[in-house]
């Protein structure tokens, strides 16, 4: 693995990375990856490692923005630089103004970053050197969003969708390639008694769950338009009301209540139960990265003596890089909310 810098202008190769003390590369599924590198704080370190610069390693098709940078000195002077994809791009827009979303999921990701980062009416809102992957996922989609932040917008309807993205870095031209995708079925299996797993950690919650939504539309009272979506019996109702208010029927006249039903749907999507597993993987075990599984993988997970197996997907895979090599953690199925993640549901 090789660690190159391109420039923020040009985005030309401007030098290479010949050592660091770590390097974190976490790969995610339906959101932004993130990334962050220390190493020692050479003049050229210094100079190659500026904020706004891009980072990418031979060995993937993602590249990292440097968006952090700070220098330290201990023992010895280190400097340190964090940053997330270039899927961030979509995080410096938002909705300028009021987009109506419907048809396929990919057709409503391709209105929202035409109109807003490649090909906005505002010229100076465009970035350039980016372009959409042409695909139809057979995802449909039903919603109205105003104002909202592009990345946020665009993950939240991936999420929904169980739809993964990532930003695909041309090194010889400097474009970036924005691509939806639908992670793969494999026959894998982690579990400790096959060796392919060191340590395991599964979760399981409650917290924040909701089974069943109650959305509301337009009108007042008694005249207000109601729609339900999920479902649940006795103690296993978990209830939740979704205020749709800015839905409005002129703007969906063939099936209102399914852009009501789809605003609740991605509520509960937020909202799921938190089933996960997090695990760091035995690189030297019956499963190879990147061949027998990967980020977005459907995979089965067994733990015979806690009495668990259940199928899920990889949604988040860090690659940790020291002194003593490549170490992998992977988080399978649905982690649990963060604050800000919990802030945010609560403004749809």
């Amino acid at each position: 693995m090789q660690l190159y810098v391109f420039d923020q202008e040009r985005r030309q190769l401007v030098g290479i990375i010949e050592a660091f003390d770590y390097f974190r590369w976490t790969r995610r599924y339906s959101q932004s990856g993130s990334f962050e590198l220390r190493a020692i704080a050479t003049e050229d370190n210094i100079t190659l490692l500026q904020v706004g610069n891009i980072l990418w390693k031979n060995d993937d098709e993602e590249a990292g923005l440097i968006e952090f940078a700070e220098l330290t000195m201990q023992e010895q002077e280190f400097i340190v630089v964090s940053g997330r994809f270039a899927t961030s791009f979509l995080a410096r827009r938002i909705i300028w103004g009021t987009e109506i979303l419907t048809g396929d999921l990919a057709g409503a990701v391709n209105q929202l970053l035409q109109n807003h980062l490649i090909n906005p009416a505002d010229p100076e809102r465009k970035i350039d050197g980016i372009t959409l992957m042409p695909e139809v996922l057979g995802v449909s989609v039903n919603t109205q969003v105003s104002y909202r932040n592009l990345l946020d917008t665009v993950s939240g309807l991936c999420e929904t969708a169980d739809i993964g993205i990532k930003t695909v870095f041309n090194p010889d031209t400097g474009v970036f390639t924005v691509k939806l995708y639908q992670g793969t079925e494999t026959q894998a299996v982690f579990s400790k008694e096959y060796e392919n797993i060191i340590e395991q950690v599964f979760t399981q919650s409650l917290v924040d769950y909701a089974s069943i939504a109650l959305v509301g539309g337009e009108g007042e009272g008694p005249e207000r338009i109601l729609a339900t979506t999920g479902g649940g019996i006795g103690e296993e109702r978990y209830e939740i009301f979704v205020d749709a208010r800015d839905l409005q029927s002129e703007d969906f006249p063939d099936d209102y209540d399914a852009a009501l039903i789809f605003r609740g749907q991605e509520r509960l999507a937020e909202l799921a139960m938190v089933k996960s597993f997090d695990v760091s993987v035995n690189q030297y075990g019956n499963l190879q990265y990147k061949i027998d599984f990967d980020i977005g993988s459907q995979v089965r997970i067994v733990a015979k003596r806690w009495g668990l197996s259940i199928t899920a997907r990889i949604t988040e895979i860090e690659e940790n890089y020291d002194q003593d090599g490549l170490s992998l953690s992977v988080v399978f199925g649905k982690p649990l909310l963060t604050l800000a993640q919990k802030l945010k549901g609560g403004n749809i």
